[in-house]
């Protein structure tokens, strides 16, 4: 676990300008800060099973102060603090017993005197300043549900979250302003907002970091709705928690799938053509299906994954639709002649229209879990914003959507098994030893994340890091 730098209150007010001088009006001023960080760690980059960490952490924090002409800023309704997380260590044999997760939640409760990581002054220029601190430090988020009882896998009060061991130098300083933060308004004046992005891996390779953080300074004259402290736990309607429920499902069985044409790729045909002549006859077609079944794949699970965490959606008010499937077939190599059951021609007859329905199935659940995701996300938006005609909508939405995606599901596994039928009754499969599963896990894993899908996303989607569990080809078709 990297120790993340204590910060002093004396930090924080360096940000809050100079003395405060003359009379002001009075008024209202709202300060929100959010963001994520997800960071990797890789002891050994050439062979990642080694040792491998990582971090998704993102927070929430809101807090109301009235400013009265008497120069005083006082916090009104309390504190709002959300954070979630995962923070994750996998390591290869023979040190597994080291292997550890633990989700991450805000500190509860906060220590005596503990001061509000956000606080709002007036300045003697006539504004206001707010300061903002990233509550990663133990002093406001705590570890939580641990696999291990060692001291590495929690999160102590004088510490913090994150595996890095290195901060890749593009995202340094954008970091360390992000850390502890200054933003200055005006009464009566615009909304101010500050953005902090950064992203960037060390030239070794070990290390991988990611910054996004918001913050936000607003002003009323009159006393902002809605300033009460942390509300209490969202209750998830039947829909939502069936919805959530079905994608975690199908992330599991999509993440296995996706593991032979996006973790091996080019290397499934390689292997079934090596096996013989009925494998040289189907090797092609099962590597020109490959690339176009990973990209639906990688779509399918970013959606499947984001439906579990349901991001909210500001068009609320619409209802989603599932699109049509526009893609065309994959073109696939010309067999050769059939010269009988069970010849190579026959075997590639009977592969390809079976690996094209597979193509279509996956394509059309990747577009039912894009329309599920979509909805989700649009409902949590709603219920934020207090819009009940809106949150039904979304909810009467989920439901049917919610039907079409476990319809398209069973026909999805149908045509894989099919697949794997065809293959399995040829003699042909592929199997990977550890080392290769590792490779492919790896490589997935890294198209994820070019798709916009985080490794420790992923983690927290599923509750624990991503296993190659599906032996070979055939067993990740479902057979």
């Amino acid at each position: 676990m990297t120790a993340r730098r204590a910060i002093s209150a004396l930090a924080a007010a360096l940000f809050l300008g100079l003395a405060p001088a003359a009379a002001h009006a009075d008024g209202w001023a709202t300060i929100e800060y959010k963001g994520t960080v997800d960071e990797t760690f890789i002891y050994q980059p050439s062979d990642p099973s080694v040792w491998q960490s990582t971090l998704h952490f993102a927070w929430d924090e809101r807090e109301v102060f009235h400013l009265t002409g008497t120069d005083t800023s006082t916090p009104v309704g309390g504190l709002h603090l959300a954070i979630t997380g995962q923070e994750s260590m996998i390591y290869a044999p023979p040190n597994t017993n080291q292997d550890c997760s633990f989700a991450i939640v805000p500190r509860s409760p906060l220590a005596k005197g503990q001061l509000s990581p956000l606080d709002v002054v007036w300045n003697e220029r006539g504004t206001f300043g707010g300061s903002a601190t990233m509550p990663i430090t133990g002093s406001y988020a705590m570890s939580t549900g641990a696999t291990s009882t060692a001291p590495s896998c929690e999160l102590p009060v004088n510490g913090g979250a994150g595996v890095t061991d290195e901060i890749p130098d593009g995202v340094g300083r954008t970091f360390g302003d992000a850390e502890v933060s200054g933003i200055e308004g005006r009464l009566g004046g615009p909304a101010v907002t500050k953005h902090f992005d950064g992203e960037g891996t060390t030239p070794d390779g070990r290390n991988t970091e990611s910054i996004h953080a918001t913050l936000t300074l607003t002003n009323t004259a009159r006393r902002p709705p809605d300033i009460g402290a942390t509300p209490p736990k969202k209750t998830l309607t039947p829909a939502q928690k069936q919805a959530k429920l079905a994608a975690l499902d199908a992330l599991e069985d999509t993440f296995q799938r996706a593991l032979y044409p996006c973790g091996v790729g080019a290397g499934v045909g390689t292997a079934l053509i090596a096996a013989g002549p009925v494998g040289l006859a189907v090797g092609g077609t099962m590597s020109a299906l490959g690339t176009p079944l990973c990209l639906s794949y990688l779509k399918a699970i970013k959606a499947e994954a984001d439906t579990v965490a349901d991001p909210p959606d500001p068009a609320y008010r619409t209802a989603a639709r599932i699109r049509p499937v526009a893609a065309p077939a994959a073109k696939l190599p010309a067999c050769p002649a059939a010269q009988g059951a069970g010849s190579p021609g026959a075997v590639c007859a009977q592969l390809q229209p079976a690996g094209q329905a597979l193509l279509r199935a996956t394509r059309a659940t990747e577009a039912a879990a894009t329309g599920l995701d979509t909805t989700i996300s649009r409902e949590t938006a709603a219920v934020r914003a207090g819009d009940r005609r809106a949150t039904a909508l979304q909810d009467r939405t989920l439901t049917t959507l919610g039907r079409s995606f476990a319809a398209r599901r069973r026909t999805e596994a149908a045509a894989a098994r099919r697949v794997a039928q065809i293959l399995g009754g040829a003699g042909l499969n592929v199997t990977l030893d550890p080392s290769a599963a590792a490779a492919a896990l790896t490589a997935l894993q890294n198209r994820l994340v070019a798709a916009g899908l985080p490794a420790a996303k992923l983690t927290t989607a599923l509750g624990a890091a991503p296993q190659a569990t599906a032996s070979d080809l055939l067993a990740s078709l479902g057979s």
